[in-house]
């Protein structure tokens, strides 16, 4: 087995100053997507909640 030189690695030569942030910007907008659709997922979940206890008094 070789050793890996890690500094290059995550240098990947010039490319790295490309690459890195592209994955940071890939990881937050997935991060974003997620939490806006699980919030989305409770206000929809409350609304049905508010909205079967109204028609069941009624």
């Amino acid at each position: 087995m070789s050793g890996i030189d890690w500094a290059q690695a995550l240098g990947m030569g010039r490319y790295g100053l490309y690459v890195w942030p592209a994955f940071g910007l890939t990881l937050a907008i997935l991060t974003g997507l997620l939490w806006h659709g699980r919030l989305a997922r409770r206000r929809l979940q409350h609304e049905l909640r508010q909205r079967w206890r109204r028609e069941r008094q009624s």
